[in-house]
């Protein structure tokens, strides 16, 4: 037991090291590149002050410690509410000084208050008497609340993110830039930080209060940050986001666009696109963005958004792929291009990555780049 003790406590003086250092990384000036990095290192910052509170507070920092009823760890209701203003930042919604954002921490607010309520009522108060008395029900509701807050904020974060993909479907030809990777990892670790909750709220209704769940929680946040700090250094994305602009995707004046919203897409434009499509190609342009397109055939973006959604019946994404897959098909027979490998004939023809490649080039055509030209070779 006092080697798992002492693991422990390594595990949480690193965790709360490695917290700081990043959180000084991502605000040095060659680095913090966006908004989204400063939200992540409060993030970060706010984890390490909680591993720090909760095991050093009232224990070790006494002087520095407010009296205060122990109802739980105030400092945990700060966690999900930050996730939401990173995820808010990080898909393209400026987070401002608000009424609506200071409510976000209003469970904290509520917690110190409470404890510090509580502390000022004399031992002998009917109300004290029966919360001494009744620990794992004042602890059980403790960690309830922490379940229930984390897993209202990861179904709004789910659905906010999912909203953010189909814009990024809507803009962009490639997603390599746009972090999909790091919000999916990053999402799974805080995934796995309420199914720790759920796990000793469930403990503590049938086992009762559990002393060593502090010591559990800080652990589990310190492992979370040393991920969360190694994925986010190696995650170019993290430090350099190239973002989208959403605010391009709210509805634009019907001034702007007089009657495409209620009219079909004009045939004529169709024709010029998919003609333009043909003869410039510009899907080979492993960059291109719905916005490029349009200015490159000198009409409003909304027009072409309309034209590829309502008139080809698809997304920018995957009207944009298609081009490419069909690319590739060329440069597979042409004689000029057997010098290239296969992952060469899909950068040639505008795809960023290997496995973003085979994805699409899958979803195409039901094979994979090295069993369709096999198929062609037999």
């Amino acid at each position: 037991m006092a080697f798992f003790e002492q693991l422990s406590l390594i595990i949480i003086y690193a965790g709360i090291a490695q917290g700081v250092f990043v959180t000084l990384l991502l605000n040095n000036r060659n680095v913090r590149e966006n908004r989204a990095n400063l939200f992540l290192s409060v993030l970060l910052l706010a984890m390490s002050f909680t591993i720090l509170h909760t095991t050093f507070a009232g224990r070790v920092i006494t002087h520095f410690s407010i009296k205060s009823y122990a109802l739980g760890d105030p400092s945990f209701f700060l966690i999900a509410p930050l996730l939401w203003l990173y995820v808010q930042e990080l898909t393209g919604h400026r987070v401002r000084l608000s009424a609506q954002t200071i409510a976000h921490f209003i469970p904290c607010l509520i917690a110190i208050f409470f404890s510090l309520l509580l502390k000022a009522l004399p031992s002998t108060n009917p109300l004290i008497s029966y919360l001494d008395s009744h620990r794992s029900w004042r602890s059980g509701v403790f960690w309830f609340c922490m379940v229930v807050q984390f897993s209202v904020y990861l179904f709004y974060i789910h659905k906010r993110w999912l909203t953010y993909q189909k814009l990024i479907e809507q803009e962009v030809s490639n997603t390599e830039n746009v972090s999909i990777a790091w919000v999916r990892f990053f999402m799974g670790v805080f995934l796995s930080i309420n199914l720790i909750f759920l796990l000793i709220l469930l403990n503590v209704i049938h086992h009762g209060a559990m002393f060593w769940s502090s010591r559990t929680i800080a652990v589990i946040f310190s492992l979370s940050i040393f991920a969360l700090g190694y994925k986010g250094i190696l995650q170019k994305a993290i430090f350099a986001l190239s973002s989208i602009n959403t605010q391009q995707e709210l509805p634009t004046p019907s001034s702007e666009v007089p009657s495409t919203t209620t009219k079909k897409p004009d045939q004529q434009l169709i024709d010029r696109l998919l003609h333009y499509m043909d003869s410039e190609k510009p899907y080979l342009d492993p960059e291109l963005t719905l916005s490029d397109l349009a200015k490159r055939l000198s009409i409003s973006r909304s027009v072409l958004s309309q034209l590829i959604n309502e008139g080809m019946g698809d997304n920018f994404y995957n009207f944009i792929n298609k081009y490419r897959v069909e690319q590739v098909k060329v440069f597979m027979g042409d004689p000029a291009m057997k010098h290239f490998n296969l992952l060469g004939l899909g950068l040639e023809a505008g795809f960023k990555s290997k496995s973003t490649f085979n994805l699409i080039f899958k979803r195409f055509t039901g094979l994979t780049p090295s069993e369709y030209i096999k198929m062609l070779n037999d």
